[in-house]
């Protein structure tokens, strides 16, 4: 059942399932559900990677990017609403890492658009599950509209203080912008 649909940026929504009545689907951070509905008839199957965290956030939570001609991410954020029901698989995915109390390491994530959500899943999970580790995400987007989770990113780096630093690039930057602009290149990974 669908709990809520949160609006991310213009294109963009994150879609939030309470967990069946039968019990807690179990996943790891960087896993994905396959969504599945009809559409004009016809069975659909997309899978979208979980934003959500395990460790973090009771509920699950996909989120989707309108694309040209995209039959399943246009349809989703067109028709559903809260209460409604969908079918999901189980999780899957190896994109994931474990976790260990004890560890001490900084990890390194890249990002382009929609593909921040299975990171902001390890993001989250890393940060509350090893508390001496760092993490820097360099994350590229067309332009300052369409960063998704943009307010809860920065408001995670100043929860984690010194422990999350995100460094956006923005192809198309606005004339105040202090930070990297252009496509991500050489140049900018050594800086």
């Amino acid at each position: 059942r669908v709990k809520s649909i949160i609006p991310e940026t213009k294109d963009a929504v994150t879609i939030v399932f309470e967990h069946p009545a039968s019990g807690k689907i179990q996943y790891k951070p960087g896993q994905f559900l396959t969504l599945i509905t009809n559409v004009n008839g016809k069975e659909v199957r997309r899978a979208y990677s979980l934003c959500s965290s395990p460790y973090v956030e009771e509920d699950l939570a996909v989120s989707v990017k309108r694309v040209e001609n995209g039959l399943m991410s246009n349809w989703l954020p067109d028709n559903l609403k809260a209460g409604s029901t969908m079918k999901i698989m189980e999780p899957m995915g190896q994109f994931t890492t474990e976790y260990n109390p004890g560890s001490k390491r900084h990890i390194i994530l890249f990002a382009g658009g929609s593909g921040i959500t299975p990171m902001m899943s390890i993001i989250k999970s890393i940060l509350v599950k090893e508390p001496n580790s760092i993490c820097s995400l360099v994350y590229c987007n067309r332009d300052i509209d369409s960063i998704i989770f943009k307010d809860e990113l920065e408001k995670l780096e100043i929860k984690h203080e010194g422990r999350l630093h995100v460094i956006h690039v923005l192809d198309n930057a606005p004339m105040n912008w202090q930070g990297y602009s252009g496509l991500l290149n050489h140049d900018m990974l050594a800086r």
